[in-house]
């Protein structure tokens, strides 16, 4: 979304709460089960853009810390990039 209008006057109605899309990713996290962390990405993304009409893209990143992989690391996981289909780019 153009945060041009927020950065300028300072005012939360001109942007998206965090908040909301907080509450967006925690309903998706403790709502049905999911087998694929692409399919909890793709509920926080579908959500948020339905929800939200100012926001034209979303990128979305979940990870996972306890993975059934043995090796040093943090966490796997996944990020998708979700757009409006009259914003897809060429």
């Amino acid at each position: 979304m153009d945060l041009r209008a927020a950065g300028k006057t300072d005012n939360i109605s001109d942007t998206v709460s965090y908040a909301d899309i907080y509450r967006i990713s925690k309903d998706v996290l403790e709502g049905q089960p999911q087998n694929l962390l692409e399919s909890v990405a793709q509920l926080i993304a579908s959500a948020t853009l339905a929800k939200f009409p100012q926001i034209s893209a979303v990128r979305v990143k979940v990870g996972k810390p306890h993975v059934a992989v043995h090796g040093p690391l943090d966490y796997l996981g996944v990020e998708i990039f979700r757009y409006r289909s009259t914003d897809v780019p060429n």
